[in-house]
């Protein structure tokens, strides 16, 4: 990963598990959150994190 805040985020996911965890840690909404990580999982052009039931998992 080339952006640094890129991390910041899916450390947050990974810890928290949830994208409103992830947005609570972080202090910014969950939709900041969600917006990221679709940014993310484009510009590497897969999945970094994918959704499973109950919140998120690292690929």
């Amino acid at each position: 990963m080339d952006n640094w805040d890129d991390y910041r985020f899916i450390l947050a996911l990974d810890r928290a598990g949830t994208v409103r965890g992830a947005a609570l840690q972080l202090g910014v909404t969950h939709s900041t959150v969600s917006r990221r990580l679709a940014v993310i999982n484009r510009r590497y052009a897969r999945p970094v994190m994918e959704r499973i039931a109950g919140g998120y998992q690292k690929t």
